[in-house]
This record gives structure tokens, C-alpha cells and sequence, in this order.
């Protein structure tokens, strides 16, 4: 019996401190699994859609950018609202590029530079082949890293709403507990999948897609549905536990 105390509590002290090693783990996965998804899009609008993949690519990313560029420039209290996508582009693209050698590799066979005999097999069998599709890939990744960063600038608005609704929604719990109110463990569960539902499928189609497109488009319409679904799930939160 002692041996299994001891052993149950060291799978409690386990999970207990390991637990932050798994969300970091899976948030990882999750958002190198989004950027291969926003490159197979984008070659497939390559392929299907664009006429001049380069140019269009080329094109979306000056677009992104320039969004950046307006922000910086509107005043000092953009600054920190602007700086989350440029440091997300440039994390974005040393971990798919310059970690993988693939962005020296494609300069140097652009420039025309003299590299040893194992190097120039690598950029005559790979890069010189597929140039046009890293160059493509390069400018979709750093679109993927620039609307990762405005997702995370967002973040504090909606932790801002999620409190606020809480607030309201637990405020109206009280009231239709004190006064009798139907029971609703439906509606309850409908808005807190509902905003699991809106988030995954939002923020999958705007970081995938390569198309402009402002991220105000995106996140205020996903700020109301939070707000909404979250005063919801507390409203109609079961009234006796």
C-alpha cells in the first residue's frame, strides 16, 4: 500500500512539473504544423491561381510589411503593438531557413559564389532546381511569421474581454440563481466551444492564407464572438455545484 502512495505521488510531481515541458511541445508543433500548411496553400495558389508566383508572393509580403512599416510610424504607443510581428517574422525565418542552411545556400547560388565540391552538389541538385519555389517559400514564411506576431499583440484584449465577460456572465448567474432561472447546460457548452471553433477556424484560414489581408478583418470580429461566447458559457454556467 506504501509503495503505491509513493509511486502515485511521484507521477503527481511528475505531471506537476513537466506539464509546461508538454504545452511547449505542442504549441511548437502546432505552429510548425501551420507554417507547412500556409506553404502547401500557397503553392497551390502558385500552381492554380497566381500567374507570376515570384511576383505575387513578392507582392503579398511588401504588402504585410508595409502594414508593419505604418504602424512604426504612427507614434511611439504602436511601437510595442508592432514590434511582435517583426521580431515573429525574423524567429519565423531563421528556424526554417536559416537554421537549415537554406537561405545562405540560395544567396550563394544567386551571387555566383565559389564553394567546395559538397556545397556545389547541394546547390546544383537542390536549390538550382527548385530556386523559384524556396524564394516563394521564403516570402510566405515571413507573411506566416508576420500574423503570428499580430496575434500575440492581441492577446491583452482578449484577456481584457475574457475578464470582462466572466464578470458579466457570473454577475448573471447570480441573478437567475437568486431568481429561479431555467437551467442550460446547452447553451453553456455552446459558448465554450463556440469560441474553440471560431479561433481554430479564423486564425487557421488568416495565417494560411496567402492573401492580404488586415488583421482588424480578423480580430475584432473574433473579439466579439469571445466576448460574447465567454459571457455565455459563465451566464448559463449550472447553478448549483
Amino acid at each position: 500500500m506504501a509503495s503505491k502512495r509513493v509511486g502515485l505521488y511521484d507521477n503527481n510531481v511528475a505531471v506537476a512539473f513537466l506539464w509546461p515541458l508538454k504545452w511547449l511541445f505542442g504549441t511548437v508543433l502546432l505552429y510548425v504544423l501551420l507554417a507547412l500548411i500556409a506553404l502547401a496553400v500557397a503553392f497551390l495558389f502558385a500552381k492554380y491561381q497566381w500567374a507570376d508566383p515570384v511576383t505575387a508572393s513578392d507582392a503579398l509580403f511588401q504588402a504585410e510589411s508595409a502594414r508593419v512599416a505604418r504602424l512604426l510610424q504612427s507614434g511611439a504607443h504602436a511601437e510595442g503593438f508592432a514590434s511582435l510581428p517583426l521580431v515573429a517574422q525574423r524567429w519565423t525565418y531563421w528556424l526554417f531557413f536559416q537554421a537549415t542552411t537554406l537561405h545562405d545556400a540560395t544567396y550563394a547560388y544567386i551571387a555566383g559564389q565559389r564553394v567546395n565540391e559538397v556545397d556545389q552538389m547541394y546547390l546544383t541538385q537542390f536549390v538550382a532546381r527548385n530556386v523559384r519555389e524556396i524564394y516563394l517559400a521564403m516570402n510566405v514564411i515571413q507573411v506566416y511569421g508576420i500574423r503570428i506576431g499580430f496575434l500575440m499583440a492581441s492577446v491583452p484584449l482578449f484577456m481584457l474581454l475574457y475578464f470582462v465577460a466572466t464578470a458579466d456572465g457570473l454577475t448573471e448567474r447570480y441573478i437567475r440563481r437568486a431568481c429561479a432561472g431555467r437551467e442550460s447546460a446547452d447553451i453553456h457548452k455552446l459558448g465554450r466551444l463556440s469560441k474553440l471553433m471560431f479561433f481554430a477556424s479564423a486564425v487557421t484560414v488568416y495565417l494560411c492564407t496567402p492573401v492580404a489581408i488586415s488583421p482588424f478583418w480578423v480580430i475584432v470580429p473574433l473579439a466579439a464572438i469571445f466576448a460574447v461566447a465567454t459571457r455565455l458559457q459563465w451566464q448559463f454556467y449550472k447553478k448549483y455545484f
